[in-house]
């Protein structure tokens, strides 16, 4: 009671900290792009479900919102798109497991064909890394505060939360949870133990579990499936239970002992549950949690057909078990790898058709939110390169490079850049500015699909032309996000030894192979000619690092195929939406092996068809590539 005589306002604890966002974060209207339907059993390939325009069979569109999701990108940005897109209250579980290690720097080690690398992180990633941890507690509290509010959105009236976490954060987490979700909400703090290898110091404990938070969006509209994950009896507690009923008399010919009992909350898994590698249900990511976990988590508070999200998916886990149990689910994921190693293992499973997407035009509204405009987007990325801009509104500008002059040209965030427009580029760079330019360095957000096929193309009906060189690379995901943190052009130019702009992968596919099979059946046979990965994203700062680098130099010049993490192919190409009908991938572990450059299927006999292909490489670029059969 205060000092006027009054009750003091009940349950107001909360935590506060300096930058705490004081406003939730909205839904905004963003599109996902689709870069990849999958169809991993050929028995679901007609299971997609479509939404017809005009009510004509000739145009339709995939119905995203019956599919399941593997997102790449900022787990905000695709909820906020995700509310906007009419998810808000329709997911029945969310389980998250985020980064609760500051140590972590999203680096990863790759295996090829015995030899051990380390994967630098990309731009994205690095970001990720440093604005989760920059401020210590508070950037973390930053990062997840908006994340964990919008999650409360979107899950149904009688959804739940599971958050996975450990002692690095989860005092604060608790509070966040109460705040967000209510106190009076909580279900259950459940203990995960387990044993295994550990380095503790002699001042204290082996730290040997973890803490996963649940909490229902409303506790009276909460269902627990208690009978989905009753523990069986123990041979003793069956005994002394039997041995109890004959005493009372209850004991009859046709008696069964109950399902068995309602879980503790605290859970222990064997060691072997944690740490191996066995196919499907371990990949050996490094972040990876036991299915067995996952399992009974899902069981807890789902039903079949209800819809499941993990927004920080790893190596989707959450996904693989939801599938499994057949549920519906959404995945999202920050970390390029973490989306092939999903990939991989979904694929494996001979699931139903999913989609894998980016957040389309994300750069365009970063742009148009903050107030800029495109030409200055591509002034600053030309600093960024080392260029000096030409003028304000054609994306090119200049750079020196050991005494040669170079036509530097920024693409538009919202197109990609096309065949047609580099050799437009070509001719304007052999005599701009009176003496011309012997390179032209193209900077793109985004590449037509058959870009290098049709390039090449164009390019050899100018043979005659002066000869001029033509380097295409990639703008990184994020880096506006550079852009916008840099006060002034000296800071911008400062970046410029940083960021990489990395050479687009180059893909070149054998002239396919066609023989009719009967009337109604061909068979089309597609092989990779040549897959060249111009920059290696390794990490080379140590002598050893280095030699491993230069290993796979020559490992990968006398067989391209080690680089490949996964190809697919398209054999019915619409030129809209890219349908992976056949795949082959590297796969994880023990598993892992290198892919086949070969690939053939019997389909039916059309007049015209457009074939396409997509590679993804162990660093996770991507390339493209059409022929017409």
């Amino acid at each position: 009671m205060s000092s006027n005589g009054k009750y003091r306002k009940k349950d107001s604890a909360r935590l506060i900290w300096d930058s705490k966002p004081r406003r939730a974060a909205n839904p905004k209207d963003i599109e996902f792009q689709t870069v990849e339907v999958v169809i991993p059993n050929p028995q679901y390939a007609d299971e997609l479900p479509l939404s017809f325009k005009d009510g004509t069979l000739d145009s339709y569109e995939i119905d995203k919102q019956q599919m399941n999701r593997l997102i790449w990108g900022d787990n905000l940005l695709a909820m906020q798109a995700l509310m906007a897109q009419g998810y808000e209250g329709k997911i029945k579980m969310i389980y998250i497991d985020p980064p609760f290690d500051s140590k972590a720097d999203y680096s990863q080690t790759l295996s090829v064909e015995g030899n051990e690398v380390t994967k630098e992180p990309s731009i994205i990633e690095r970001l990720a890394y440093k604005d989760t941890w920059a401020g210590g507690t508070d950037s973390y509290l930053d990062m997840l505060y908006p994340r964990l509010q919008i999650m409360k959105r979107l899950l149904s009236k009688d959804g739940s939360i599971f958050v996975h976490c450990d002692w690095h954060a989860n005092s604060y987490i608790r509070v966040l949870l109460d705040e967000i979700f209510g106190k009076h909400n909580f279900k259950n703090e459940i203990i995960w133990c387990y044993t295994g290898p550990g380095s503790p110091k002699m001042s204290q404990y082996n730290r040997k579990h973890d803490n996963i938070y649940w909490y229902a969006k409303n506790i009276d509209e909460c269902h627990f499936f208690d009978k989905q994950i009753r523990i069986p009896h123990d041979e003793k507690t069956a005994a002394n239970f039997k041995i109890g009923l004959e005493g009372s008399g209850f004991l009859t010919d046709d008696y069964e002992l109950p399902d068995g009992k309602v879980p503790e909350d605290w859970w222990q898994l064997a060691v072997a549950a944690r740490f191996p590698r066995d196919g499907i249900k371990r990949t050996g990511y490094a972040t990876e949690k036991p299915w067995a976990l996952i399992d009974r988590i899902i069981k807890t508070v789902t039903k079949e057909n209800e819809l499941v999200a993990d927004f920080f998916s790893g190596s989707g886990t959450a996904l693989a078990v939801a599938a499994s149990l057949n549920r519906r689910w959404i995945g999202c994921e920050l970390g390029k790898i973490g989306i092939q190693v999903a990939r991989t293992r979904l694929v494996d499973m001979g699931i139903k058709p999913f989609l894998i997407e980016n957040i389309g035009n994300y750069q365009r509204e970063m742009i148009y939110l903050t107030g800029g405009r495109i030409w200055e987007m591509q002034h600053l990325i030309l600093k960024l390169f080392g260029a000096t801009p030409r003028d304000k509104t054609s994306g090119l500008g200049i750079r020196k490079d050991k005494d040669v002059s170079e036509l530097i040209y920024v693409g538009y965030p919202d197109r990609p850049i096309t065949a047609r427009k580099v050799e437009e580029l070509a001719n304007q760079a052999r005599s701009l500015d009176g003496t011309g330019y012997k390179k032209l360095i193209i900077l793109g957000w985004d590449y037509e699909y058959n870009y290098y096929q049709a390039l090449e193309n164009r390019m050899k009906s100018q043979s005659k032309k002066k000869t001029i060189t033509i380097e295409s690379r990639d703008i990184p995901p994020d880096i506006y996000e550079y852009l916008k943190k840099a006060k002034s052009e000296d800071e911008i130019e400062s970046l410029a030894d940083k960021v990489r702009f990395y050479e687009r992968p180059y893909l070149r596919l054998e002239r396919p192979k066609v023989e009719q099979v009967d009337d109604d059946s061909e068979n089309i046979t597609i092989a990779i000619k040549r897959y060249v990965v111009m920059d290696i994203p390794l990490s080379r700062s140590t002598k050893k690092e280095k030699s491993q680098y230069e290993e796979l130099l020559k490992i990968a010049k006398d067989d391209f195929a080690v680089l490949i993490d996964y190809w697919a192919v398209d054999w019915d190409y619409d030129g809209v939406t890219f349908k992976s009908q056949w795949q082959t991938f590297k796969g994880n572990g023990k598993k892992a092996k290198t892919v086949s450059i070969t690939a053939n299927e019997k389909v039916s006999k059309l007049s015209k068809r457009i074939v396409a292909v997509r590679v993804v490489d162990i660093f996770g670029n991507d390339a493209g590539a059409t022929f017409e059969v």
